[in-house]
């Protein structure tokens, strides 16, 4: 296991760093020192930061979809229109979490030098973070004598998303630290503590309260920040260091922009779910949630690679290997787009037994085929563009960011509205479908005029 902290060191062509054991290597995504032959290769893409991250978060994902599985199952559509509006909520706290603070931390810190110097920096956001946690906690509860849900429930909801933002932090600072295996092993942890709860849940309760999956998500959470921190820091106290701040002033000039992006562009995509539920209620939402099911996982595994590889596009493009960027951007965003392409066909071939499975008993009032299908080609196009979006994030361009994603929103808000009021639930699925279409064209193009304009 790792000790304390070791100061990182870059090279010019190659972006390299060593494991949690200190024994092995990962190599960068970007080019670099490769290895010769077909195991060589292979054994450099088993290793790389990329497939390290993204089969860690594999597991996160993969236990959140039989978690949905199982909720879809046994609770009624109500109870998981609450479930699901809460993740929503808990993606509200994270976007702003990732907008003042961990995109900050994994942008800003890599590139410097000096430890002591990157100490205070990193010490900087975790007391924004820690900031964060207790203004989500405090205005949870604040809103708890408006809410019509449960108390019980409510006060679930808010542990759960001010934990869930604290947690997006604790894991980007593994990436920071271009320790991959940080993260890993933090999300592994959450996967077994939540899992072993989440099973107690279901032997042990005659009905099965969501909040009380709820809070097995919660202890989870934060067994994995523990784990985390204590790989980062060892025993020492480090992983409690605070600092002043009062040097963010600067690093606010561009997150405020990266806020409003954020938060934009989350509204873009959850529309329906804000709209819907506020004026339908969480069983209205719920269908909706239920088709989004299928595709979680492929959404958590875009945010991941594009959590890990700020980072290295940071350096690359303080480099001026702008070439390099180029090239590794238009790659992924080819093979991501392929893979939901693949995705969606596969899911037409196997449609039948999925409806009978999922759907059949909950929803059989519900035109699922249609949520699905439109849900296949929403994430088709957020694939395209999520490439390009970090590499934005990475040259700190965050002001184009924000403003394509209020354009993004405004049509999105106003499509779903608009369609709401003269159809049915489901239809809304087309105003999100419209805002990532718009925003692939805008960021593509974007971002491809600037690394032109580059020098």
């Amino acid at each position: 296991m790792a000790a304390a902290d070791t100061t990182d060191k870059s090279s010019g062509a190659a972006l390299q760093r060593e494991d949690d054991s200190g024994a092995g290597r990962a190599s960068s995504n970007l080019p670099g020192v490769e290895r010769q032959g077909l195991i060589g290769k292979s054994i450099d893409l088993i290793s790389s930061r990329l497939a390290v991250s993204v089969g860690a978060q594999a597991l996160v994902s993969g236990f959140h979809f039989v978690l949905n599985l199982v909720l879809l199952r046994l609770v009624t559509p109500y109870d998981y229109g609450v479930f699901a509006f809460a993740f929503v909520l808990a993606m509200f706290g994270s976007a702003v979490n990732n907008a003042l603070i961990s995109t900050p931390l994994t942008v800003y810190t890599p590139i410097i030098k000096d430890p002591a110097e990157r100490a205070q920096q990193e010490g900087m956001f975790s007391t924004l973070n820690l900031l964060l946690f207790f203004i989500l906690l405090v205005a949870g509860v604040a809103y708890m004598p408006w809410t019509s849900v449960d108390g019980h429930v409510a006060l679930a909801v808010t542990l759960f998303v001010a934990i869930y933002s604290a947690r997006h932090f604790s894991r980007s600072a593994g990436y920071a630290r271009m320790r991959p295996l940080v993260t890993a092993t933090g999300d592994a942890t959450y996967v077994v503590v939540g899992s072993l709860i989440v099973i107690g849940l279901v032997l042990s309760a005659v009905t099965l309260k969501i909040s009380h999956v709820l809070l097995a998500l919660v202890a989870a959470n934060l067994a994995a920040m523990l784990v985390e921190r204590y790989r980062l820091h060892g025993k020492g106290r480090k992983w409690l260091a605070f600092a002043r701040i009062g040097s963010y002033r600067s690093v606010w000039e561009q997150s405020r922009w990266a806020l409003a992006g954020s938060l934009t562009t989350l509204f873009m995509a959850q529309a329906h779910s804000l709209i819907i539920t506020t004026t339908h209620g969480p069983d209205a939402f719920a269908p909706l949630a239920a088709g989004f099911v299928i595709f979680g996982p492929v959404r958590v595994a875009l945010l991941t690679w594009q959590n890990m590889v700020k980072p290295e596009l940071a350096v690359a493009l303080s480099e001026s290997r702008q070439l390099a960027v180029r090239k590794q951007i238009r790659t992924t965003s080819f093979l991501m787009a392929g893979a939901v392409l693949a995705m969606g066909l596969l899911l037409l071939m196997l449609w039948p037994w999925i409806n009978a499975f999922l759907y059949a008993e909950q929803y059989a009032d519900q035109p699922m085929a249609l949520i699905v299908a439109l849900w296949s080609v929403i994430t088709l196009f957020a694939a395209s563009y999520n490439a390009p979006a970090a590499a934005l994030q990475a040259m700190r361009d965050f002001r184009v960011l924000a403003m394509a994603s209020v354009y993004g929103a405004i049509l999105s808000g106003l499509t779903v509205a608009i369609t709401l009021y003269y159809f049915n639930p489901e239809t809304t699925l087309i105003g999100i479908l419209a805002a990532e279409a718009f925003m692939a064209l805008y960021l593509t193009r974007t971002l491809y005029t600037r690394l032109q304009e580059a020098p």
